[in-house]
């Protein structure tokens, strides 16, 4: 076995446990539409928009990943740029579609907490709807810079600090909103957590690597949020 090879049951874990989100994410996805199209609720709707977006963003570096533990190590060069494309392509959607991920977050809860029938949802809380555009146009915009080296294993920590910097305003924001005008205490926990462990990835995994199975406590607070809403 290599010495950069994960131990086959770390890889077997690790496909399990990103398989059976992207199953749960898809479930979850189905049964909001299904009570959306059962209802003509635009909060299963939204929801169901949210979940499928989370889930397919995050399908686009877990199915690499998943591949890469079946097939295991590899020193062909070929290969090695393959993968690094693939896995950066899939940090860079699920950038993006993580940061949108947030802005349904907030038209659910919207929706959930008193705007009738959803009509109103983009006139309410009109200043707040701009800070968190504004925030997600800059980070989606910065995810864009060819300085974050995406598709190469030569990324640059400040470019993973400059791009986060407008997301974890957004995190900030949300929790904010959570507490004070939702009262979704349990929703605010599972956001701070999750971006704590997001950022802990961000700002160490490239000199710990260990430190990327933060990634796991951040998705199963995922999971838990989507939950909430079942």
């Amino acid at each position: 076995m290599s010495k950069k090879e994960k131990p086959l049951g770390m890889r077997i874990g690790e496909n399990v446990f990103c398989i059976g989100y992207l199953v749960f994410a898809l479930v979850a996805g189905c049964i909001f539409i299904l009570r959306a199209l059962a209802a003509g609720d635009i909060f299963y709707s939204i929801c169901a928009g949210m979940t499928l977006l989370l889930g397919g963003g995050d399908a686009f570096h877990l199915v690499p990943r998943i591949m890469i533990n079946f097939k295991g190590v590899t020193t062909i060069e070929s290969e090695l740029r393959k993968r690094d494309f693939w896995l950066g392509l899939g940090n860079l959607v699920s950038s993006v579609t993580m940061t949108v991920f947030y802005l349904f977050l907030f038209a659910a809860l919207s929706v959930k907490h008193g705007n009738g029938d959803g009509g109103s949802i983009f006139e309410d809380r009109l200043i707040l709807w701009i800070v968190l555009l504004v925030l997600a146009v800059i980070r989606i915009a910065l995810c864009a810079f060819p300085q974050n080296h995406w598709f190469s294993k030569d990324r640059e920590t400040k470019w993973g600090l400059y791009r986060n910097i407008p997301f974890v305003v957004m995190g900030v924001i949300t929790v904010g909103y959570l507490i004070i005008l939702f009262q979704e205490w349990l929703l605010a926990v599972l956001v701070t957590v999750s971006f704590v462990c997001y950022m802990v990835v961000v700002l160490g995994a490239s000199r710990k690597p260990m430190l990327g199975m933060m990634m796991i406590p951040k998705t199963i607070c995922y999971i838990w949020m989507i939950s909430l809403f079942l």
